[in-house]
C-alpha cells in the first residue's frame, strides 16, 4: 500500500468522511453562505441605495468644507456646520420664494394636460394611420385620466411620500455624520484588506472619491444649464409656463439621457396646445440644451474625471430601473461610475497588469 493511500485512509478514519465528501461539503456550505448573503443584501437594497446617496452627500459636503477651511479661519466641525447651515438656508429660501409660483404653475399644467390630450387625439385622428390606431386601442377619453377617483388613487400612492421623507432625512443625517470625519471610515475600510494591499486600497478610495465629487459637480452644473436654457427657449417660443417646465427639465437632468426624455413629455403636451408644430420647436430647445451640456459643459468637467460612455450610462439606468425601480434609475449612473473605477483599478490594472485612464488620474492626484 502506498504512502498517499495510507494517509488518505488515516484521514478518513479520523474524520469519518473521505476528503472528497469534506471538500464537497465545504463548497456547499460556501454556496449556501453566499446565497444567504445575497438574499440579505437584496432585502436591504433600499437601505443600501439610501446609504450610497448619503455617501454622495458626505463627499459633496466634505469638498465644500475643505474649500471653506482653505479660504477662511473656520476649521473642523465649525466649517462643516457653516456649510450645512448655508445649504439649508439657500434651499429653504429658494423653496419659500419659488414654492407658491411653482405650485400655481404645476396646477395649471395639470389642468392643461386633459386639453392637450384632446388636441393630441384630434391630431392623430386626422393622420392616415389615426383610424387604425384608434381601432386597435379603442376610443380614448382623456378626461378619465383626471377624474376624482384617479386623483384619489394617486393621493393614496403619494402617501408613500412619508417613506420618501424618512429616507431623505436618513440620507441627510448619515451624510452629515460621514462628512464630520471621513478619515475614520476610510481607515476602517482599508483595514479590511491585506496589509500588503492597504496603500493601493487608499489610492483606489481616493480615486473613487475624486470620481464621485466631479461627477456630482458636473451633474449640478448640467442641471442649472439645462433649466436655464430650456426656460429661456420655451419663453422665446411663447410656450406657457416656461419657468416650471425649465425647472422640471433641470431636475430630471440629474439622470442623464432618460431624465431628459421624461422631462420633455410635459413640455410637449403644453406645446401641443399652441399647435403640433410647437412640439417640434420645443424638441429643438431640449436638443439644444442637451447639445450645450454634452459638447460644452461635460467636456470641461471630464478633464477632472474619467467619464462613462453613453451606452453604459443608458444600460446602467435600464438595469437599475428593472432591479430597484425609480431609486435605482436615480443612482444608476454614479454607481456605474464607481464600479467602472473599481473594475479598472482592481481587475484591469492590478490583476491583468494593463494600464487604464485611471493610471494617469492616480499620477495627477499623487
Amino acid at each position: 500500500m502506498s504512502e498517499d493511500t495510507s494517509n488518505a485512509l488515516q484521514t478518513r478514519s479520523r474524520s469519518g468522511f473521505s476528503p472528497f465528501i469534506r471538500h464537497a461539503a465545504s463548497i456547499l456550505a460556501m454556496i449556501v453562505f453566499i446565497t444567504i448573503g445575497l438574499l440579505f443584501l437584496w432585502e436591504m437594497k433600499t437601505l443600501i441605495l439610501v446609504i450610497f446617496l448619503a455617501i454622495l452627500l458626505s463627499i459633496f459636503l466634505r469638498w465644500l468644507t475643505d474649500h471653506l477651511q482653505q479660504r477662511t479661519p473656520l476649521k473642523g466641525i465649525w466649517a462643516l456646520f457653516t456649510v450645512v447651515i448655508a445649504l439649508l438656508a439657500i434651499t429653504t429660501g429658494a423653496g419659500w420664494l419659488m414654492a407658491p409660483a411653482i405650485a400655481t404653475q404645476v396646477e395649471a399644467i395639470r389642468e392643461m394636460i386633459p386639453q392637450a390630450l384632446n388636441e393630441l387625439q384630434t391630431w392623430v385622428a386626422q393622420t392616415s394611420a389615426g383610424p387604425r390606431i384608434f381601432a386597435e386601442l379603442g376610443e380614448i377619453d382623456p378626461a378619465r385620466f383626471f377624474t376624482n377617483e384617479l386623483i384619489g388613487q394617486l393621493g393614496g400612492a403619494f402617501a408613500g411620500g412619508l417613506n420618501f421623507l424618512t429616507n431623505a432625512a436618513l440620507v441627510f443625517v448619515v451624510g452629515v455624520y460621514l462628512a464630520i470625519d471621513p478619515a475614520i471610515y476610510k481607515r476602517g475600510l482599508v483595514r479590511l484588506v491585506p496589509m500588503h494591499y492597504r496603500a493601493r486600497a487608499e489610492t483606489i478610495l481616493d480615486v473613487c472619491t475624486h470620481q464621485m465629487i466631479w461627477w456630482l459637480l458636473g451633474r449640478l452644473l448640467a442641471m442649472a444649464a439645462v433649466a436655464l436654457f430650456v426656460a429661456i427657449g420655451l419663453w422665446i417660443l411663447g410656450i406657457p409656463l416656461p419657468f416650471t417646465l425649465g425647472l422640471i427639465a433641470g431636475l430630471f437632468s440629474f439622470v442623464p439621457i432618460l431624465g431628459s426624455i421624461v422631462s420633455f413629455l410635459p413640455a410637449a403636451l403644453v406645446a401641443l396646445l399652441l399647435g403640433p408644430e410647437f412640439i417640434l420647436w420645443a424638441g429643438l430647445v431640449f436638443l439644444g440644451a442637451q447639445a450645450i451640456e454634452g459638447n460644452l459643459l461635460t467636456p470641461l468637467v471630464q478633464k477632472r474625471f474619467v467619464s462613462l460612455p453613453h451606452a453604459l450610462t443608458l444600460i446602467s439606468q435600464v438595469i437599475g430601473g428593472i432591479l430597484f425601480g425609480l431609486v435605482g434609475v436615480t443612482v444608476a449612473t454614479p454607481l456605474a461610475v464607481l464600479l467602472m473605477a473599481l473594475i479598472n483599478m482592481i481587475y484591469v490594472e492590478d490583476i491583468l497588469g494593463d494600464t487604464t485612464p485611471y493610471s494617469d488620474l492616480v499620477e495627477k492626484l499623487s
